[in-house]
């Protein structure tokens, strides 16, 4: 035991820090993250993608929703790997290309051509240079970089304009401001190249292309109509593979389920929230939880979190306490890692328990009692009695779903609870009996 002058124990700490920093590592994009971290969740899903994406036209589209957090960032990762044997696979998360606040239609489909184009480029694949002006010469500084890269004798593999683009699309105002003035009014000439840039790239490469774009289902309720209802027929143009992901809100909302039936979307694929219990068993206090889908969270924690920091039986309500979204019991066990790190200023022996989770609860508690408000519990208990909400296309209910205190789940229909911690607060004003 290490023991420091002011009697901290110096080597729990470092295990506490460690298994914090190991939490972070979520979703899981890269492959050394993968090999040692990833479990296997979501299987049936990845699996279903992957057959549909190969049967279906070249020009197919893809909407892919879930609950914020899911694991959907790792499992279209993992989607692309397998993929790219028989596919030219362009994966990349729009908040890494785009301010988030910033998205459009426009810009969307800017960024799909510059990865396009950036790919095309790696793999020295020859791009017609009336595209490239089109996409690139009308901005003096990647015009400057161009210049320079050629100069150097790097373009065709890479060069520096794709992270100057990129960098100018997620930081500066007005270069966005310059791309929606200059291609808002020439979408269809956009896409025009979008589709010339693929075609070259299924032509050399003799596989059809495939656009992966995570992260838009994190994108503010209010940008969602813009996108996916007033402009997603442009959106939707391009004549290759995508794969877009949608808040799971926005496709509880009437107007965005019709547009999207109107480009031939007949439904979001959902990634469903794992199911501990099933809906006559919900509130059960007797019933048993779903033993394959508790291993499977138990093991995410076992694989960042020593078996000496942790009490089983408290791994266990961690995992029950998520509701079934990963990103929950990733937020709840750093929570738990910070709170022993803190009680290590005056302990040298401490491990997670449930005098732990309990005060890690309280903060996560106040998260949500936050977003709640004060109106919307009369909304609450409803689901929670009925399973159901009074109308999904309300904007309380939607607000719920896309703040994560209400879960969305799935048997042979879908079905709705709240979340766990949400459910406390709840018996803690007298709402519901406690279980």
């Amino acid at each position: 035991m290490d023991i420091s002058a002011d009697g901290m124990n110096e080597t729990l700490l470092g295990k506490f820090q460690q298994a914090y920093k190991d939490l972070d590592l979520f979703p899981l994009i890269e492959p050394e993250q993968i090999e040692e971290f990833r479990v296997d969740y979501g299987r049936s899903v990845r699996v279903r993608l992957q057959h549909e994406i190969e049967a279906a036209a070249s020009s197919e589209k893809i909407v892919f929703a879930g609950h914020r957090g899911c694991g959907k960032s790792t499992l279209l990762k993992q989607l692309s790997v397998e993929m790219q044997p028989n596919h030219a696979v362009i994966f990349f998360s729009i908040s890494d290309q785009i301010e988030m606040s910033a998205v459009t239609h426009t810009n969307i489909l800017y960024a799909i051509a510059i990865r396009l184009l950036s790919y095309a480029s790696k793999q020295q694949i020859l791009i017609a240079s009336d595209i490239q002006e089109t996409l690139l010469g009308w901005n003096d500084t990647v015009r400057k970089q161009i210049t320079s890269d050629s100069t150097k004798g790097s373009v065709g593999i890479g060069g520096k304009w794709f992270e100057t683009v990129s960098l100018m699309l997620q930081q500066e105002k007005s270069f966005r401001e310059d791309v929606e003035k200059t291609f808002s009014k020439k979408i269809a000439d956009l896409v025009r190249k979008c589709d010339r840039i693929a075609a070259s790239i299924q032509l050399t490469k003799k596989q059809p292309v495939l656009v992966i774009i995570d992260d838009l289902d994190k994108l503010d309720l209010s940008k969602v109509p813009s996108i996916f209802r007033d402009n997603v027929k442009s959106l939707f143009s391009p004549g290759f593979r995508i794969l877009f992901t949608i808040p799971i809100a926005a496709a509880q909302e009437t107007e965005i389920v019709g547009a999207l039936n109107s480009v031939g979307i007949v439904r979001p694929r959902l990634f469903p929230v794992a199911k501990f219990f099933s809906k006559a068993d919900r509130h059960n206090p007797e019933a048993q939880p779903d033993a394959k889908q508790m291993k499977t969270f138990t093991d995410l924690l076992d694989r960042r979190i020593p078996a000496e920091l942790i009490a089983p039986e408290t791994a266990q309500q961690i995992v029950l306490k998520s509701g079934g979204v990963v990103r929950e019991v990733v937020r709840l066990a750093r929570e738990c890692c910070l709170e022993c790190m803190v009680q290590l200023d005056s302990d040298t022996d401490v491990i997670i328990n449930d005098e732990i989770l309990t005060t890690a609860l309280d903060t996560l508690r106040t998260d949500f009692e936050r977003q709640i408000g004060s109106v919307l519990y009369e909304l609450l208990t409803i689901i929670y009695a009925t399973a159901n909400p009074p109308d999904t296309g309300s904007p309380d209910f939607v607000k719920l779903l896309h703040g994560l205190m209400v879960l969305e789940y799935k048997n042979s229909s879908l079905w709705f609870d709240v979340h766990p911690i949400v459910m406390d607060l709840m018996q803690q004003k007298g709402l519901i009996e406690a279980g």
